[in-house]
């Protein structure tokens, strides 16, 4: 007899435990990347004459930081991912304050020997330079969807399950915002609207 209320007891502790082994695994995420891609506390400068007026965005400049949002984002949109592991091997969000410049007086034409002027110079949306020649947060103009502000760009590669990985967001803001990304609410808000896109396309490249 009290062998046998051992085994049913013993049967009475089997489904709790089934049930703890078949609950889904959460993703793992490693961060690889280089260390001027995680240091930093304000906005950096990237350097080149093709580069002028576009940043790399800190780590730190929102709360959470867009390493732990990313997390957070992608553990919700992969609650039965079954373990996978997301390695981060480059990752930055570049703010580019760059435009187009067209018109003005050197774009005159000529008459009778004098140069009139042409039209009213006017800006455009787009980096100035190729995408080649660029560091990083390159841009054209209709990827901004119609937004009249400075684009956010997140440029990702990594691996998932042994393969790689890349994703790249352009985020156009609707308002105006400070641009500075030491904590504004505004800043900070579009920085994390910008890691989510990020998240979104990454769950569905891991999802393939």
């Amino acid at each position: 007899m009290t062998r046998l209320f051992a085994t049913l007891c013993l049967l009475s502790l089997l489904p709790p435990v089934l049930a703890q082994d078949a609950a889904p695994k959460p993703l793992t995420v490693i961060d690889l990347r280089p260390k001027e891609e995680k240091e930093g506390a304000t906005l950096a400068a990237l350097s080149g004459k093709c580069n002028k007026d576009v940043f790399r965005i800190a780590d730190v400049a929102s709360d959470p930081t867009k390493l732990a949002a990313l997390e957070d984002n992608l553990k919700q949109m992969l609650s039965e991912s079954g373990g996978k592991t997301l390695t981060v091997l480059n990752w930055s969000i570049y703010y580019n304050r760059q435009v187009q410049k067209s018109g003005g007086l050197l774009n005159g034409i000529g008459v009778q020997g004098y140069s009139l002027p042409g039209k009213k110079k006017e800006r455009h949306g787009g980096s100035t330079c190729s995408r080649q020649e660029s560091a990083g947060g390159w841009y054209e103009a209709n990827e901004l969807g119609g937004s009249v502000y400075f684009p956010l760009i997140s440029e990702f590669e990594g691996t998932s399950g042994g393969k790689p990985v890349s994703v790249r967001i352009v985020h156009s803001p609707r308002r105006k915002i400070a641009g500075k990304f030491e904590g504004g609410r505004d800043d900070t808000e579009e920085l994390l609207d910008t890691v989510r896109e990020t998240a979104e396309a990454l769950a569905a490249a891991i999802l393939q």
